[in-house]
């Protein structure tokens, strides 16, 4: 994986050359041109006052505080500023006419003193609250949900409690930032969807905010300087959890596939805790509370059945696919991916609390070689086994949310069905064991 330094530079490049420069020519003197400045100096004051504002512009302009063009779906700033975006978030034709009526009015008592007036300066709501009353109820459902039920389910890490991290901080930051806000709730949303999937609005309303918050997120990226903003460091981590879900949405017309794109996802939010440790100490963070998760040799149960049942098991993948055999290079891949995976078995023999082994499967994803990442990507029988067994850690885990999933996007049960289907007949065998636990045969007391 690229550097980070080398996003920075990439998204930096990528920033310089969507803005368009105009250069205007310097005037010359001359009569001619003296002339014709005097003749259209009254019609150029009248267009740049007529020009000055725009009533129904989207509101990422309104918001920066420049004319908007009104080009539908997207306007010509927001083209230019954000290269993918697919639609600017216009107000609703009503709300412009509404406006339209009002501002006349507006104008004519402007100068009237009104008692009780708000100052200027004082912000009512958080800025990427969409002024539509409709799409504004949704936002505000969505933020209930967050805060009563899907905050209760996101995982304690980095010295903070789930309560103190997801339920009381983020929600007040959100108010600041429309990049945390648009993040909270497109995770609300899915898990709202969950709950109801036949809610046809929620299915939008997740694709909207998750394509906001992406757009938001890469640009806040290519402007990190020193001081790493706290929004864009918690919208990481709720950008893994969101992509993760999606990634195993079931599907009848698609077939199952590794999602290495999350994992490319987690690593970049590794890459980011590592390139600003120190700065996550100065904010509050304790920076190795995600990474200090290997559980103690000396509290190890050698004989409990289950860690000795899986040692058993994968003591006879690296023997029966021969690793002995292979290269050097690969032998040590298989090998060094088999310990991490008896890590987390010794983690569950332990009793380590829910939230922690749910961020040693998380972490995975980073403690994952890059080439053992392509064995997967590619099929390989070995590679395919081993991931299926890191998975089937969450079935001896209490039922969360954002790991498992619910309803049809049960992370699970896809997965491990899904691997089974990938892999080639004569090696189905291999899939015994982590279907054996999924059916509920291999417990935490006792043996298959």
């Amino acid at each position: 994986m690229a550097s980070l330094e080398t996003h920075k530079l990439a998204y930096t490049a990528l920033l310089l050359t969507s803005f368009r420069w105009d250069f205007q020519p310097r005037l010359t003197t001359s009569k001619r041109q003296k002339r014709a400045m005097e003749t259209s100096e009254e019609l150029t004051v009248s267009l740049r006052l007529r020009l000055r504002k725009s009533r129904h512009g989207c509101q990422t302009c309104k918001r920066r505080k420049i004319k908007c063009d009104e080009v539908r779906p997207v306007c010509g700033n927001c083209a230019r500023r954000f290269y993918d975006v697919k639609r600017c978030d216009y107000p609703s034709p009503l709300i412009c006419q509404r406006q339209s009526r009002q501002l006349s009015k507006h104008n004519a008592e402007e100068s009237i003193p009104q008692p009780g007036s708000l100052p200027t300066s004082l912000v009512p709501k958080p800025g990427g609250v969409s002024i539509d009353p409709t799409q504004r109820l949704l936002e505000m459902r969505l933020f209930y949900h967050y805060t009563q039920f899907a905050a209760l389910e996101l995982p304690a890490t980095y010295g903070y409690t789930s309560k103190e991290l997801w339920i009381d901080k983020v929600p007040q930051m959100a108010f600041q930032s429309d990049l945390l806000l648009d993040s909270l709730l497109a995770v609300a949303a899915l898990h709202m969807q969950d709950l109801t999937p036949d809610d046809p609005k929620l299915d939008m309303a997740v694709n909207h905010y998750l394509d906001r918050t992406l757009t938001k997120h890469r640009y806040n990226l290519g402007c990190i300087d020193n001081k790493l903003e706290e929004p864009l460091f918690l919208t990481a981590f709720m950008l893994c959890i969101t992509t993760w879900n999606l990634a195993h949405r079931r599907s009848p017309t698609t077939e199952y596939r590794i999602p290495t794109h999350v994992f490319a996802l987690v690593r970049g939010c590794c890459a980011l805790h590592r390139q600003y440790e120190k700065w996550l100490a100065q904010a509050g963070y304790d920076p190795g509370a995600i990474w200090l998760l290997a559980p103690n040799s000396a509290l190890i149960q050698p004989n409990h059945p289950l860690l000795r049942d899986i040692n058993q098991d994968i003591e006879r993948l690296l023997d029966v696919f021969q690793i002995n055999t292979m290269p050097t290079d690969e032998a040590h891949l298989y090998e060094d991916t088999a310990s991490c995976v008896v890590n987390l078995y010794t983690a569950l023999v332990l009793k380590m609390d829910n939230t922690v082994l749910q961020r040693l499967v998380f972490t995975m994803a980073d403690r994952m070689k890059p080439k053992y990442v392509e064995l997967l990507e590619a099929g390989q029988p070995l590679a395919l086994a081993l991931y299926a067994r890191i998975l089937t850690v969450l079935g001896f885990i209490d039922h969360l949310w954002w790991s498992r999933g619910s309803n049809n996007r049960d992370v699970l049960h896809y997965s491990i069905h899904g691997i089974s289907n990938m892999m080639p007949p004569r090696f189905l065998w291999a899939m015994e064991w982590p279907l054996k636990a999924l059916a509920g045969e291999i417990s935490l007391t006792s043996p298959n």
